[in-house]
């Protein structure tokens, strides 16, 4: 008879009564158990994926059977990597409103009265919190050499540059973030500088817009009316609207320092408030709408506002302590020595078209407001693209074969080991441990015992 290299083993049954319960109970036992291990390491993958909510994707990423105890390494855990904010990054809030530039990343040291400037900063889509306006300066530059007054377009080439504030948590703790406005301050009818003013799910954003863009032509307007001489003209100056921090009512004429400097067309340099008033006048509140509408837009709810309650917008459509557009005011009514006095005392209907169907500001809180959505503000963070790694489930197939396979792989070293217990109790508990079952009561089985 041919004789293989390969060989097999002559098997008897355990003497033991418990062997085969536990052999089957366990069995059971073992495969609900590998397999709920095996379904969390063999089951899914990790996938990279993109998501502008790391919070939420860390939070319902993970099932119970992928951390231990089912999975030891946990090497399922879903993690998100954070974005890098740095000094010179540009961004948007979750509110979509304006643009904003990171211009210092400080974090308060050990010493209180001193802090440290960091060039960067992880951020993983945490609340922007007590943000509020620092300050804005408007730049007023003369765009004709006309003395004589004109009307608003004399200063068209002026703009607003303003810086805000805001406290946000990060792996380093609480750091204070610097923010460069980016305002457009265009005084024609134009609000592209915002993502989303939708009237009807950002009504605060929409009014902003529109009444910042109006009262910045108001100073324009009244700067152009300013008779400084019968020769020179001021070329050129700086309005500057200072936060005060000690003052909580934003209707306070004390809710902003001034400061101002203005240079002339002969060279002389003129610090007079009394000649810019009706400009500062006009400015201060074109200060307290933008301060509203950043406040709005970086979630800053509980500062004070003129955008987020009926009394308070009809406050920041006609603010009753601005001289310039009360009866007899610079700006009063149609303003018709102005020339296009549209600019600052008429705005567009909502969903129409930015120049046409124009209404008048003491008008649109009454026409306007029936059909706009709620005045509101919510919690911000910064808009970003997030890396994260999820687990994913592999196709049934695959995950079936996967947990079969390694199930077999575990039920065979369990059954080694039962083995290998069963056998070094047989010594003791059967004579007849080395004699096959065949050979019982035969001539060898007591020649077997008798060499013993």
């Amino acid at each position: 008879m041919y004789a293989s290299w390969f060989a097999y083993s002559i098997t008897k049954p355990y003497p033991f009564r418990w062997f085969t319960p536990v052999t089957i109970v366990g069995c059971i036992f073992l495969i609900v158990i590998f397999s709920l291990i095996n379904l969390g390491s063999s089951g899914f993958y990790l996938k990279t994926i993109y998501t502008d909510d790391p919070n939420g994707t860390l939070t319902t990423g993970s099932h119970w059977y992928m951390k231990a105890p089912f999975n030891w390494e946990d090497d399922l855990a879903v993690k998100c990597q954070p974005k890098i904010l740095s000094v010179g990054d540009r961004f948007f809030t979750s509110t979509l409103g304006l643009q904003y530039e990171v211009k210092s990343i400080t974090r308060a040291s050990d010493n209180a009265k001193r802090s440290t400037s960091l060039p960067s900063v992880p951020y993983l889509n945490n609340t922007l919190e007590d943000c509020f306006l620092v300050d804005s300066a408007l730049t007023l530059q003369k765009a004709d050499t006309a003395a004589r007054a004109t009307w608003w377009l004399s200063y068209i080439t002026s703009s607003v540059a303003a810086t805000a504030s805001c406290t946000v948590m990060s792996e380093q703790g609480p750091v204070n973030l610097t923010l460069g406005l980016q305002y457009g301050g265009e005084t024609d009818h134009v609000y592209d500088y915002v993502i989303e003013d939708n009237y009807t799910t950002h009504a605060s954003t929409w009014w902003g817009t529109r009444l910042t863009n109006a009262y910045l032509a108001g100073v324009l307007a009244t700067m152009s009316q300013i008779d400084y001489s019968n020769t020179s003209y001021l070329a050129h100056g700086v309005i500057t609207y200072t936060r005060n921090q000690t003052q909580k009512n934003i209707r306070s004429s004390g809710f902003f320092d001034v400061s101002s400097w203005f240079i002339s067309s002969d060279g002389y340099i003129n610090n007079s408030d009394d000649l810019l008033s009706e400009a500062i006048m006009e400015g201060l509140h074109h200060a307290r709408l933008l301060h509203s509408l950043i406040s709005v837009d970086l979630g800053s709810c509980k500062s004070s506002n003129i955008l987020l309650d009926k009394k308070g917008l009809q406050y920041a459509i006609s603010a009753p302590d601005d001289d310039n557009r009360q009866s007899g005011g610079l700006l009063y009514g149609a303003a018709p020595s102005m020339g296009a006095p549209e600019r600052f005392t008429s705005i567009p209907a909502p969903g129409g078209i930015s120049n046409t169907n124009l209404t008048l500001l003491n008008e649109t809180f009454s026409e306007f407001t029936p059909i706009m959505g709620d005045l509101q503000c919510s919690n911000s963070t910064i808009v970003a693209q997030y890396l994260c790694s999820v687990p994913k489930k592999k196709s049934t197939g695959t995950m079936l074969l996967a947990i079969v396979l390694a199930n077999l792989v575990f039920l065979q070293a369990a059954w080694k080991l039962l083995n290998l217990v069963a056998g070094g109790m047989l010594p003791t508990s059967d004579p007849q441990v080395n004699i096959c079952q065949g050979c019982s009561g035969t001539l060898y089985e007591n020649i077997h015992i008798e060499s013993h």
